[in-house]
């Protein structure tokens, strides 16, 4: 199943719907259908029973409202940044809108533009009016883009004739129609043409089994006269008001009555153009479904249709912004979600490959350390004849190797354990009373714990020890009076600093 796209044309009189499937570069019709829209009759319940019968399910959505619902207004600024046009557009248009400003949404496209200026066509449309119909409209459909229906249908006939650039489009309907002037494929003026009061009191043709037919040919004959003054009068007037020097090659007809040989006549007369009635889905290269499946009146779905193909295309002009933009949803269909998770468990898959990956590179890193290690412990302690963790074996023999409580005969050369009793005996005087209760010898220091008469045989004990060339300091780390003894012994604490290797 290929993408699809809804294209809803709301008109004076009647809404029209157009269901579009594509696969891969080929557009095909799925549904279309037009409604009458009822004198004061709700246009949000319009919309519901299309919906329904549309059978719409998922996909783009691109509404087209009338041109009798907006403000068209044509602007030349002296600048070209995008920015400051959107700054400069309410000043410019405050004075030229009847609405407050602020109650309007506006957006513009852009005409021509040079080095030094632009001309933009905007296009302002009632906030609340806006926001009503989509509250409306919400529970059934809530369309990505909301335009007026002439841009997209202007954009699709100018993609299709490239070769003829230069045209005036119109689009006959019932109760009023809607023309456009085109100059090297851009619109540069739109206008809503409202028919000649002969048309509305006596109406030369009704829609009968939703085809148009005509009841009164002379009747008809001379309000598509009037309607073809009309058109050339909108011309001068736009060449006069914008000196624009381009003229259109020829007349482009679509719409309901486009069909009609007598509107392409007088209009030719009126003109001096050439009239070409186009055939949108040919032109365009959309198929049709077959007459049985989908039953597609001939010029009657153009602007429908042309809203549908939008949807395959960025909007040039969208009146979904800012508050009423759409709420976009983390998954916008069923194959977005079923993609989603695709992804995610792909990325699953990715991740736990690569931690058992990992977790094997390191196992086997482990195992390759552990047979190392294994080797130098044996080369180190060749007595050793099971090894079942060098790590921690090692670590055991070298702290027993190296610790202090480690016994030892002699320190290093003349440093012998003996030697440093000797000394230590030897220049301690004997007429000093003493009493040695702990001496502790290691590589750096001697500590000698005891017991003597006064505090200053404790200082003979230090300044006796100092003159020896073994040591580099003698300190007494602490001397009390021993309270449990009457005799007022004195308990002292001596460190020596040995002299380094």
């Amino acid at each position: 199943m290929g993408m699809h796209s809804l294209g809803i044309d709301i008109s004076d009189s009647r809404i029209t719907g157009v269901v579009l499937e594509q696969h891969r570069k080929m557009l095909k019709v799925r549904a279309c259908l037009s409604l009458p829209l009822a004198d004061g009759g709700d246009l949000a319940e319009s919309i519901h029973l299309l919906y329904r019968q549309l059978e719409w399910q998922e996909g783009y959505c691109v509404c087209g409202l009338p041109l009798s619902l907006f403000s068209v207004r044509n602007l030349i600024l002296p600048f070209t940044d995008q920015k400051k046009i959107a700054q400069v557009l309410p000043f410019e248009l405050e004075e030229q809108v009847l609405s407050p400003i602020d109650s309007l949404i506006t957006r513009y496209s852009v005409c021509t533009k040079d080095s030094a200026s632009k001309s933009i066509l905007t296009f302002s449309l009632d906030r609340t009016l806006l926001g009503d119909l989509l509250a409306g409209i919400r529970s059934a459909v809530d369309p990505d883009v909301v335009t007026p229906a002439m841009v997209p249908l202007v954009a699709q006939i100018a993609r299709a004739g490239k070769n003829q650039p230069n045209f005036v489009l119109v689009h006959a309907d019932l109760h009023s129609s809607t023309m456009a002037l085109v100059l090297n494929g851009q619109a540069m003026f739109y206008r809503r043409l409202v028919y000649p009061e002969q048309m509305v009191l006596h109406p030369p043709f009704q829609w009968r089994e939703d085809e148009v037919v005509v009841t009164d040919p002379v009747a008809a004959g001379e309000c598509f006269h009037l309607f073809s003054s009309l058109i050339m009068r909108s011309l001068d007037y736009y060449r006069m008001d914008s000196g624009v020097e381009g003229k259109p090659e020829r007349v482009v007809l679509v719409g309901p009555l486009a069909g009609m040989s007598l509107l392409s006549e007088t209009v030719t007369a009126a003109s001096g153009l050439p009239v070409e009635v186009v055939d949108l889905p040919t032109a365009v290269n959309v198929v049709l479904p077959p007459p049985e499946e989908v039953l597609w009146r001939e010029h009657h779905f153009d602007r429908a249709l042309a809203l549908a193909m939008q949807g395959y295309k960025r909007a040039e002009v969208n009146f979904r912004t800012g508050e009423l933009a759409k709420k976009r949803p983390l998954f916008r269909s069923r194959k977005h979600l079923r993609v989603a998770m695709g992804a995610a468990a792909f990325l699953g898959i990715c991740f736990f490959v690569f931690l058992w990956y990992d977790f094997h590179r390191l196992n086997q890193r482990d195992k390759a350390l552990g047979e190392e290690m294994a080797a130098i412990f044996a080369a180190t302690f060749p007595e050793a004849t099971k090894v079942r963790d060098p790590y921690i074996e090692m670590q055991a023999r070298l702290k027993s190797a190296q610790g202090p409580a480690a016994p030892a005969l002699s320190l290093y050369q003349d440093k012998r354990t003996l030697g440093l009793l000797a000394d230590i005996s030897a220049r301690i005087p004997a007429s000093v009373a003493l009493r040695v209760n702990r001496l502790a010898i290691d590589r750096e220091a001697v500590v000698i714990k005891g017991v003597t008469d006064t505090f200053n045989s404790v200082q003979i004990i230090k300044n006796s020890l100092a003159a020896s060339a073994r040591y580099k300091s003698v300190q007494i780390i602490s001397a009390t009076a021993d309270k449990e003894q009457r005799s007022g012994a004195i308990r002292f604490e001596v460190q020596l600093q040995l002299e380094g290797l």
